[in-house]
Formats: structure tokens, sequence, C-alpha cells
């Protein structure tokens, strides 16, 4: 009872130093009036500086991406050439031959007896998997994501609940990467090599859906209905959340489409 006598009286106590504070304001209203204009104007003229701040520095991010892409490409490149020379040796043919005109070396492309367990998305569609009815389990680069446990403990405690870190990189890397991996892989292929009629009608809708956002690689929440074969539950719903809190996802709504786009970056 005390504790709440205690209680009422300390609200009261806050509510006149409240009132007091108003009314010492309200007296110097004239005085501060223009100033408090200003810090108004100038708090929405740094609002929107910080807007485009942050609209240049996300341009700057994907192109920078777009740059690390390419290098790593030449790089694989340069490493089969270098793995072929080294297979070839200093005695064959192909070391005595006469050089090209040209000092450039030419990419290797990869070929089927190459067995690559993982890959680039960019390099699958233009290696002899692409051309191929039968679809081969590789994975890709391009859905690498880490979730280290200092990150994991910054989601708030009401989201993740009693979650474990083990179960969301499981339904990371189980259900939501293999579901990328597995409609980019079908995405890519080239259209002859799409025969399945079931194949086909999402090959199409994957193509002519990826329009929407042409530079980022997302599935649909149908997707990911489709691949576990049931309707999505609260708990993953919640998951979902925390990879959309720890910068991998981005939920974006259109035309009644759930789209999950990856946005993680090293």
């Amino acid at each position: 009872m005390d504790q709440t006598l205690d209680a009422i009286l300390q609200k009261q106590l806050d509510t006149i130093q409240r009132i007091e504070l108003f009314l010492d304001i309200y007296k110097c209203k004239e005085f501060v009036a223009a100033d408090l204009n200003k810090l108004k104007e100038d708090s929405g003229e740094a609002a929107e500086k910080l807007s485009r701040t942050r609209e240049y520095l996300e341009t700057d991010r994907k192109d920078v991406c777009s740059q690390f892409i390419k290098i790593m490409q030449k790089m694989r490149r340069n490493e089969l050439l270098m793995l072929h020379l080294w297979e070839v040796g200093p005695h064959s043919e192909a070391a005595n031959a006469k050089p090209a005109q040209s000092d450039t070396p030419k990419s290797m492309p990869l070929k089927e007896n190459d067995n690559p367990s993982k890959m680039h998305l960019t390099d699958y569609s233009k290696s002899p998997f692409a051309t191929r009815s039968k679809s081969k389990d590789i994975h890709f680069y391009d859905f690498d994501a880490e979730i280290k446990e200092e990150e994991f403990d910054t989601i708030p405690k009401y989201l993740r609940g009693r979650m474990q870190l083990s179960e969301l990189i499981q339904f990371l890397e189980k259900d939501l990467i293999k579901c990328f991996e597995e409609k980019y892989t079908l995405m890519y292929k080239h259209r002859k090599a799409v025969s399945n009629q079931h194949d086909l009608t999402a090959w199409k809708d994957y193509n002519s859906m990826q329009a929407k956002f042409p530079d980022r690689k997302f599935i649909t929440q149908d997707d990911l209905l489709h691949k576990s074969g049931k309707a999505l539950d609260k708990k993953s719903y919640a998951k979902l959340q925390m990879l959309r809190y720890l910068h991998i996802l981005q939920e974006v709504r259109s035309e009644g489409t759930v789209y999950f786009l990856w946005i993680y970056s090293r």
C-alpha cells in the first residue's frame, strides 16, 4: 500500500515539474520562438541532406560490389588459365605453338568435368551446366552469409525469444539460401535446356518478375511456400524478421506479392 502511495505521489510530483517547466518556457516564448523555428528548419534541411547522403552511399556500394564481382571473375579466369598451363607442361605442343597476336589471355570457360561445387551465378550462366536439361546441385557465392554470435545478440529479445543462433543459421542455409539457389539455377538456364513444362512455366515467371528488380536477387513468399510444401508458421516469420534486422534480407510488397531481396554484403 505504501509503495502505491509513493508511486502516486511521485507521479504527481513529475506532473507538477512538467507543468512548471511548460510555464517557464511559455514565459520566454517571444524570445525563443524565432530560434525554435530556425532549429526546426535546420532539422528539416539536415534530414534531407542525410537522405541524399544515404542514397549516394547505397549507389556507391552497388558500384563497388559490381567492380568487386568483375575482379573476382578475372581472378577465376586467370586461375583456370594457370591450371591449364600447368597441366599442359613446357614440352607440349601447346607450349611450343606460336603465340597469338594479342597478349591478352583468353578466358577459360568452365567445362562440365571441372565439377565445381560452388561458383558465381555469372560463371554458371556461361558454363555448360546452364545448357543441360539435367540440373546439378551447385552452390553460389552470391548467397554466402554469416551470422556471428555478437550480431545475433543485437537482435531484440522480444523478436528472438528463446530461439538459438543454430536454429536461425539452419533456417538460413537449409531453407532460405536453398530456395534462392534452386530458383536461380533454373532461372539462369538457357531456354532450350528447360524441357519440363512445370519448370518452363516457373522459368518464364522468374524471368518476368526479375524486371521489377533488375539488379537484385530475390525470392517471393510463394517460392518459400512451394519449397516447404506448407504454409509459413509464426516461427518462420520471426526468423525472416530477424534476417531483415541483420540486413541479410529486405522485404518489399508490390501488387499483393511479398518479395524477399538478398541485400547481404560482407
